[in-house]
């Protein structure tokens, strides 16, 4: 690689450190926007709960069935960015794999102080080494918000059913789980949806997109 590339190796090699470093940038952005969107719905919703539970009765059946919705579309919206946001952080480690490649190319020497995995016909690249399991998607911070969205949207079909006139508490408990179960049924089969869909080149594509080059014009 450094004979080919012979005099461009220092703009190349200076190309490729540039790249490495707005990528390990962009990774830290993906974890931060996805820690503090986490945080604001938590925070919006135990506020809001904590605030309800200190007063019950009508006037409390009438505002949680206004607020909850609410917050359900915060955590709903909330999850599906936590989503992208994970998908990027893969597209953006998966680049950043690839210049560790290119380092390793013009100097191989370098292999033994390098964390790598290479498939080898006696220990090729496994499935989970590439997609991640249900219990780690579970994991994640999406994962989390799923099963806090489910808990909401449990309670919300719950107490839409009380006030709706079912006093069976059994009743009311069993049909808040299923819709609960239910939602993260869905969540989770979206995660997996989207995480199988993935393409390198469907990730911040207006940063990786190269305009055709402009032809000079007549004189």
């Amino acid at each position: 690689m450094a004979e080919i590339l012979s005099g461009r190796l220092g703009p190349a090699a200076t190309f490729a450190t540039t790249e490495h470093f707005n990528l390990q940038t962009a990774r830290s952005i993906t974890v931060a926007e996805s820690n503090g969107r986490a945080s604001i719905y938590l925070a919006a919703l135990s506020t809001n709960l904590i605030g309800q539970t200190s007063r019950l009765g009508a006037a409390f059946h009438a505002f949680a069935l206004i607020l909850l919705p609410v917050l359900i579309f915060i955590g709903v919206t909330t999850f599906e960015r936590l989503v992208q946001s994970s998908i990027e952080d893969i597209a953006y480690a998966r680049r950043i794999g690839r210049l560790r490649g290119f380092y390793l190319d013009l100097a191989p020497e370098l292999e033994p102080y390098l964390a790598l995995v290479r498939p080898t016909s006696e220990r090729p690249l496994s499935a989970a080494m590439v997609r991640p399991g249900g219990w780690q998607l579970t994991l994640t911070t999406a994962g989390m918000v799923a099963v806090v969205n489910s808990a909401v949207i449990g309670s919300f079909a719950g107490l839409l059913l009380q006030t709706l006139g079912e006093r069976s508490l059994v009743i009311t408990l069993a049909a808040g789980a299923t819709v609960g179960a239910a939602a993260l049924l869905i969540q989770r089969r979206r995660h997996r949806l989207v995480l199988d869909a993935y393409r390198p080149d469907a990730i911040d594509r207006a940063a990786i997109f190269v305009p055709e080059p402009q032809q000079a014009e007549a004189a």
